[in-house]
């Protein structure tokens, strides 16, 4: 596990600063100032980039990145599949069952504030089933995946950045909270980890072939 984490530091830091900063604000700022804070920081371009920079975070990604990896090596499409279920199955299981009720934002603001969110056009805006959010946890498999595959750190570094940014498009367009990304990073990111560790064990050849790959790594 230290090897993991040592030759994927690009990454890693990066997170635990991106969250322990998170984990401050949220001790020192209520959810609401936060998103007002946000939701304030707006523009034009913002409104368009984050847009269409939150779909990163749709689960189409993950039938679509597990298919191009079975042409790298069995290996990685194995992992990416079986930690994105996993992820899918702990963030359905909170949103659905255990903070069913929970407002997303749009829901939030109407009901307990007076503020009116500034709304980026063409976003449909749902109103239950706030946290965590799915499209965060999806967006750090996605991106922590591709950063475990690659050798250069600076890529890497970059491969947080765009998780961070599908993330933080997520409180942008008033699809959730910050506590509902954090949370959502979180699952994410461990999920993949674990799966990643657990498939080392498997010493098995087939599992470093691919479909255009006979053998060997």
């Amino acid at each position: 596990m230290k090897r993991l984490f040592y030759d994927n530091r690009y990454f890693f830091i990066p997170y635990l600063l991106f969250v322990i900063l998170c984990t401050i604000l949220l001790i020192l700022f209520t959810k609401t100032d936060l998103h007002i804070l946000s939701n304030e920081a707006n523009s034009p371009f913002f409104d368009i980039f984050f847009k269409y920079a939150t779909y990163f975070g749709d689960g189409a990604v993950i039938a679509l990145l597990s298919l191009i990896l079975l042409f790298v090596k069995f290996r990685y499409a194995l992992i990416f599949l079986t930690g994105s279920l996993a992820t899918a199955l702990i963030v359905n299981l909170f949103k659905k069952v255990v903070f069913h009720e929970m407002y997303r934002p749009s829901k939030y603001f109407e009901l307990y504030e007076s503020y009116k969110l500034h709304l980026v056009e063409g976003v449909k805006l749902h109103s239950l089933q706030s946290f965590p959010s799915g499209h965060t946890a999806t967006a750090f498999n996605l991106f922590l995946m591709i950063a475990l595959m690659v050798k250069n750190n600076f890529l890497k570094f970059i491969f947080f950045i765009l998780a961070a940014l599908v993330a933080y498009s997520r409180v942008y367009i008033s699809q959730h909270f910050l506590v509902d990304i954090t949370a959502g990073s979180i699952i994410g990111v461990m999920l993949i980890v674990l799966t990643w560790l657990w498939f080392e064990k498997f010493d098995k050849q087939w599992l470093n072939r691919s479909f255009i790959r006979r053998s060997g790594d």
